[in-house]
């Protein structure tokens, strides 16, 4: 297993576009939504505003580069939190096993 900082740049490239694709994919695919008012920013108007542009265009399937045009650096920085906060597995390594999501959290 590797941490960001064991990664080479090319790795890191490719981590933070993953992080990246999830996100969008997170937010157009499965309605993942941010609380302007609670973060002190205005990224969800953003989004719903990049929304109403894929829908006004007629072009849906657009909208996750809609959000990427209108918001990138917000974007981009939540990945990079995430993709910085992760750990990459390597061929080799140890099996991975991921807690059941009703455990997950759980300090005892």
């Amino acid at each position: 297993m590797k941490t960001w900082q064991q990664l080479n740049e090319a790795q890191q490239r490719w981590a933070l576009e993953k992080a990246t694709t999830g996100l969008l994919r997170a937010i157009v695919e499965d309605g993942v939504r941010f609380d302007d008012q609670r973060n002190g920013d205005t990224l969800q108007a953003k989004i719903d505003a990049a929304g109403e542009k894929a829908e006004r265009m007629q072009t849906p399937w657009f909208w996750h580069e809609y959000i990427t045009d209108t918001c990138r650096a917000e974007i981009e920085g939540i990945a990079r939190a995430s993709a910085e906060d992760s750990v990459y597995a390597e061929i080799g390594d140890a099996n991975v096993v991921y807690l059941p999501h009703n455990l997950q959290g759980e300090t005892k």
